[in-house]
Parts: C-alpha cells; sequence; structure tokens
C-alpha cells in the first residue's frame, strides 16, 4: 500500500484532481456570496454563519488552484509561502465556523437565546474564527532555521508546512481541528440527547389516554357539534336603467350575475354526536409535533439540521485527511497513493459542501427569488380584459346599519367580450 515516493505521473494526476474540486467550491460559494449580497430572504441567521465562513473556503480555494506551483517557484519564493500562509490560516477557519454554529445551538436549546442575541455574537466569531489561525501562520512565516529552512515549503501537492517541520502540522494545524471538532460532536450528543429526551415526553402527554378519555371512554364528548350547511342560488340582477338613482349601474347586456348565499346552523344534542365522526386527538398532537418537533419550535430545529449537516460536511473533508496524516506518522518515510487522492479531492470540497447546505436549506428563500424574478409582461389581446370574481360569505344585514363579516376569495378570471 505504502511507497517511498509518489511518481511524476501520480502527482499529476493529483493535481488534476485537486484543482477540479476547487473550482466547484469556487463555483458554490460564488454562489453563496452573490445570492446572500444580493437578495435579503437569505440573509438567515442559518446562512449567516455560512456566507461569513465562506470566504475562507474562496482563500484557501485559492491556495490548491496555485497547486504545485508554488514548489517550483522555490521555496523562498513569494508564490510558495503565499500559498503555505493562506494553507495555514483559512483552512482551519472552516472547521471554527463550524464549532460556533454548534455553539448556537447549544445556546438556543439550553440557554434559550433567541436569533437577535445569537446574531450579536457574529462579531465575536469573526475574531475567533480568523484570528486564531491567523496568529500561528502569519508567524511561520518568519521562523527559518539553518538546517531546516522555512516552515513554509514542499508538502507534494503544495506548499505548506514542510516535511521537516512536521511537527508543527500536529500542534498548529491537525491538533486544533480535531479538538474543534471533537467539541463540535459533543455538542451536538447533547443537543441529540435533549431532543430525543423531549420528543419522548411530548409523545407521552400527546397519547396519553388517561388525558384524553371521557364519557363512555370517547374523546371530547362533551363538546357540541355544530353544523353549518351553505345553500346557493343564482339570480340574474337586472334594475331599471333610465333613472337618475340608477345611473351608476351597469348596463344589463354586462350585468354581474350576483351569488346568494343562505347560511343554515344546526347544533345537534351530545347524545346525537357519536353518530357523526369527530376529529381525532392524535392528528392534533401530530399537526402540534410540526410547530415543536421534540420541544423544539421550528426555526431553532431547522438551524440545528444546518448546523449539523454543516458538521457532518467536515468529517467527510477532514476524516481522510487526518487518515493520511496518521498513516504518515506511523509509517514513517512511506506515502500513501490512495489517502493522498483521497484527500487531494475532498480537502478542496469544502466550499461545495457549503453551497449545497446553503441552497438546501434556503428552498423557501430559492422559490421566492425564482417567482420574483422579472418577467416580460404581454399585452393583452383587443377585446379582451381581465376582471376578477368575487365569491362572497357575507352575513345577513342591513346595508345601513353595522358592519358585514365577510370571507372573500379573488381570482383573476378573464371574461368574454361581448
Amino acid at each position: 500500500m505504502g511507497q517511498t515516493k509518489l511518481t511524476d505521473s501520480q502527482i499529476h494526476d493529483l493535481v488534476i484532481v485537486e484543482k477540479f474540486s476547487a473550482v466547484l467550491s469556487l463555483t458554490g460559494t460564488t454562489l453563496i456570496i452573490t445570492s446572500f449580497l444580493s437578495i435579503k430572504s437569505f440573509r438567515k441567521l442559518s446562512s449567516t454563519l455560512i456566507f461569513y465562513a465562506s470566504f475562507s473556503n474562496v482563500l484557501s480555494n485559492v491556495a490548491h488552484l496555485v497547486g504545485v506551483s508554488g514548489i517550483h517557484a522555490g521555496r523562498n519564493s513569494v508564490l510558495c509561502q503565499g500559498q503555505g500562509f493562506l494553507q495555514q490560516s483559512f483552512m482551519p477557519a472552516d472547521v471554527l465556523w463550524s464549532l460556533a454554529m454548534a455553539i448556537n445551538v447549544y445556546l438556543a436549546l439550553f440557554h434559550h437565546y433567541d436569533a437577535a442575541s445569537l446574531m450579536k455574537l457574529n462579531r465575536i466569531y469573526l475574531i475567533v474564527c480568523y484570528g486564531l489561525p491567523f496568529v500561528p501562520a502569519f508567524v511561520c512565516l518568519f521562523i527559518s532555521s539553518k538546517h531546516r529552512g522555512k516552515i513554509y515549503g514542499d508538502a507534494t501537492l503544495w506548499c505548506w508546512i514542510s516535511t521537516e517541520w512536521g511537527t508543527l502540522r500536529i500542534t498548529t494545524f491537525y491538533g486544533p481541528i480535531w479538538i474543534a471538532m471533537l467539541t463540535t460532536i459533543i455538542i451536538y450528543i447533547l443537543v441529540g440527547s435533549m431532543i430525543f429526551k423531549k420528543h419522548r415526553e411530548l409523545r407521552s402527554l400527546s397519547y396519553g389516554e388517561g388525558h384524553l378519555s371521557g364519557r363512555n371512554n370517547q374523546p371530547f364528548s362533551g363538546r357540541k357539534t355544530t353544523e353549518v350547511q351553505i345553500s346557493s342560488s343564482t339570480q340574474q340582477g337586472r334594475g331599471h336603467y333610465g333613472s337618475s338613482a340608477n345611473n351608476n349601474l351597469p348596463p344589463p347586456d354586462t350585468a354581474a350575475r350576483i351569488n346568494q348565499y343562505s347560511i343554515t346552523i344546526s347544533s345537534l344534542p351530545p347524545d346525537q354526536e357519536s353518530q357523526h365522526p369527530r376529529p381525532s386527538p392524535i392528528p392534533q398532537a401530530a399537526a402540534d409535533n410540526r410547530f415543536r418537533i421534540g420541544g423544539v419550535d421550528n426555526l431553532t430545529w431547522a438551524y440545528t439540521k444546518c448546523a449539523a449537516l454543516f458538521a457532518a460536511s467536515l468529517l467527510i473533508t477532514w476524516v481522510p485527511s487526518s487518515a493520511n496524516r496518521v498513516y504518515s506518522l506511523v509509517a514513517v518515510g512511506t506515502v500513501s497513493y490512495p489517502l493522498a487522492a483521497l484527500s487531494a479531492f475532498v480537502l478542496p470540497l469544502q466550499g461545495f459542501w457549503n453551497s449545497i447546505i446553503y441552497f438546501t436549506t434556503s428552498r423557501a428563500a430559492c422559490k421566492e427569488a425564482w417567482n420574483s424574478r422579472p418577467r416580460m409582461r404581454r399585452n393583452s389581446r383587443p377585446g379582451m380584459r381581465g376582471n376578477k370574481s368575487h365569491i362572497r360569505l357575507s352575513s345577513v344585514g342591513s346595508k345601513h346599519q353595522g358592519t358585514e363579516s365577510m370571507i372573500e376569495l379573488s381570482t383573476n378570471k378573464p371574461s368574454r367580450s361581448s
């Protein structure tokens, strides 16, 4: 499985894979940034942190697109040192943003933070997520040794911490990343156990027989059932059009057909209610669960799903790379081509996964943006005009006494030309 060094053809293939993944990520992050800045409906709490993380994806993908050009330019070149700085500074930032989302979920569920309180934490997250990796990455630019040279150097596929400074890869890069990911996983375990516990309590309350039984073991048997019957009749409205009192009425050939409704309301006695079907309490409990899943409101639940997906994408990104790093520590002096290929494929894909999560959890905003896109207006044909047909359900009353109570349904409907 291992070999002492990758061949030139293998490195060439890995560079192609790496750049392909980087282009996918840059496309996704460009869509994220563009939609967030231009469309207001995308600026949700769950999307804001992904938007902030997109800038780290862009800069790290720039380093991936440089590829082996930094190595060929020389260890002391600006291109190699700049590529190593971008890798060291912005690759871990995505993991820290995932931890920030997990912290928001924890604060919302366990400490009842609302959206406004969580938005106030964004400045702190910006400083921490970009500031913490920046400090060691910047310091590494100025450290060098007579025997080992500069810290940033040949790392097979790109300029990064060279093999001569291999311990710094663990202490300044993989170590903090593993700690952040482990903390994120612990938070989601706590959140999942809490949601499962609340959901189980909600089910026991919703389906408990003792709370739902009434007379004759029938729930809600003490309620009255009221039947409402609506009958309609069609009347052709006509009148006299010569008098001054009716001079505002339309001519007879265009008079509207007025639908008259009569309403009959009857109340059944309790002993006859059993003959009529009544809604079951269980669907109502299920309906309530749509608004509070496991005791969690919809906004918090949607944010939790988005954050969990974000963390899962990071596992997909970092597990192969971590396995490759552990292999290089255990089997010193050897390289695993399959692990190197897998790392070259998944590491640049952080921005791509983020864009998938971003647009998947913003389907309503996508639909709204699609429906509000500018359309070309068609001119109506001669003799055709649009009007509104109204169906009104009104209470009986005098025109001059009191106010009307109505339910009105309006639909656009073309009328035929006379």
